[in-house]
């Protein structure tokens, strides 16, 4: 146990990528006839819940069970933040998507998610990445990954990881992103992940933010068609990522991502059990 607490964070990482790639491997050997077995894809998503609670209540008990908890559920934040998590994707796909419809490109807004099923979307995938994704790479890990280190250090590495845990999506016939760079993706996910550290670190850790800003930059990219519109709108795109989580940077600081009265927020955000 001792162990185990002193590398939580490992624990957890191999877990998540051993549950999820299991799920996710035998979902891509079934789509191309290597095999006639199935496990529903969606479970590969629960499996990075089981590996956050786990690695924190085998590491820090109940106390670091009831920590996590406490960060999904944190609601109290300034309302400047809700505007945050809701219109930053939406204002960079319309920055990406402008010059390009200027300049004569083509864009058919809705063809992965029309308008009319957003709603939806939205009811179904907050809870979800509230649950799930969110709860594991930012609940978990990012708190973790910010002590003795940077947010802006943190949020690189995290991000690296997390654009690397969807590998077995792009072998996959059928999933959104088999026909997307690899590389440009796990750009684009480091350049979230500093954004998405930026909203945390301002909300005192809330997971339930970034996990409307997960949802929100997932619909916003597949109703805008950025990332699915040929190669120079995506390229663009994953420019405009990353140049506003280097404008965070300049702005707000490397070390934390977050200035003056975000600096009380933020020791609540880093303040973890093993």
């Amino acid at each position: 146990m001792s162990v185990l607490k002193r590398h939580s964070l490992l624990f957890f990482f191999i877990l998540a990528f051993l549950l999820s790639w299991i799920v996710w491997g035998v979902d891509a050997a079934e789509a191309r006839g290597l095999i006639n077995a199935h496990i529903p894809s969606s479970l590969a998503f629960w499996a990075l819940t089981a590996a956050a609670f786990a690695a924190a209540g085998l590491s820090g008990g109940w106390g670091a069970v009831k920590e996590l908890v406490a960060r999904m559920l944190r609601w109290r934040v300034s309302p400047a933040w809700y505007a945050v998590a809701l219109l930053l994707f939406p204002l960079l796909c319309l920055l990406t998507a402008a010059p390009y419809l200027a300049f004569g490109g083509r864009l058919q807004p809705g063809q992965d998610l029309p308008a009319a099923q957003l709603p939806l979307y939205f009811l179904v995938q907050i809870p979800l990445f509230l649950a799930t994704e969110e709860t594991a790479w930012r609940g978990f890990a990012l708190p973790r990954l910010q002590q003795g280190r940077s947010a802006l250090s943190a949020s690189l590495i995290l991000g690296l990881i997390w654009g690397v845990w969807h590998t077995p999506l792009f072998l996959t016939p059928g999933q959104f992103q088999e026909h997307m760079p690899f590389l440009g993706f796990v750009a684009a996910a480091v350049g979230m992940s500093v954004l998405t550290t930026w909203v945390f670190n301002h909300t005192s850790g809330s997971v339930l933010l970034t996990a409307i800003l997960h949802a929100v930059t997932d619909a916003s990219i597949a109703y805008s068609g950025v990332m699915r519109s040929g190669p120079a709108l995506f390229w663009a795109f994953v420019g405009v990522i990353c140049a506003a989580a280097v404008i965070v940077v300049l702005v707000e600081g490397p070390q934390r991502l977050a200035r003056g009265s975000a600096a009380g927020e933020l020791s609540a955000a880093a303040e973890v059990r093993s």
